[in-house]
């Protein structure tokens, strides 16, 4: 018989962020969105559970299961060795994901690769993985500004030229470039990290069967993500 431990009993608490549509977001009144939450919101129904969600900032949100503030945190989140936290076990892979850089759609033919951001800033959401890609592969005279919070606000600074670029996973950029803003930014540098990076769920160790009820759930909708 499956059990769940859960912190509220009879109820899905997750924790997620705002700024990485269509993985997740939220809209002007807090709402929260995107395919991991509607991943959520159709397992918590298979089980009868009633689901809230909480937004966090993005860096170390993997963590906060592991303090009984959450049972679940759903953000795009791969499971780095760095990012192994005692109290906390990791889903099945539900989505692979690339990196990428977002741009504005009128520098298509100066910036093609990490090579061509010579002197450049790079704007990137702090402690994600988009972050230590760009750390690692930018030339030493491009700049790096560390962000946490709104998209919208993140694209804004692209487009009136605060930054040259975003750097994103490959499912948001090619989202904002081809419905949030069209014709406006447009994606380059898609490339796949060294090992392949995985979108996993970050499960509260101590809530029972949640996380074998989980990864059974994945391996049926993940086709579909």
């Amino acid at each position: 018989m499956t059990s769940f431990c859960l912190i509220q009993p009879g109820v899905l608490t997750v924790g997620t962020y705002a700024g990485f549509a269509p993985v997740s977001w939220s809209d002007d009144d807090g709402t929260a969105h995107g395919r991991d939450i509607d991943l959520l919101k159709e397992f918590a129904a298979q089980w009868n559970l009633n689901i809230i969600f909480h937004f966090f900032p993005f860096d170390q949100i993997w963590k906060r299961p592991s303090n009984n503030e959450i049972d679940i945190a759903a953000a795009g989140i791969a499971p780095l060795k760095s990012r192994q936290t005692t109290g906390v076990v990791w889903s099945e892979p539900y989505y692979t994901v690339q990196r990428s850089l977002l741009i504005r759609a009128v520098d298509c033919e100066r910036f093609k690769t990490m090579a061509d951001f010579t002197d450049k800033t790079i704007l990137v959401t702090n402690g994600s993985t988009a972050q230590l890609d760009a750390e690692q592969r930018k030339p030493p005279s491009t700049s790096i500004i560390y962000y946490d919070g709104n998209q919208a606000e993140m694209v804004r600074q692209l487009l009136d030229g605060t930054v040259d670029a975003l750097a994103e996973g490959d499912i948001c950029s090619r989202y904002l470039a081809a419905i949030r803003y069209p014709g406006q930014v447009a994606v380059a540098d898609v490339h796949a990290m060294k090992e392949p990076e995985e979108f996993v769920f970050a499960v509260r160790e101590a809530s029972g069967d949640l996380l074998d009820a989980l990864n059974n759930f994945i391996h049926e909708y993940r086709k579909d993500y």
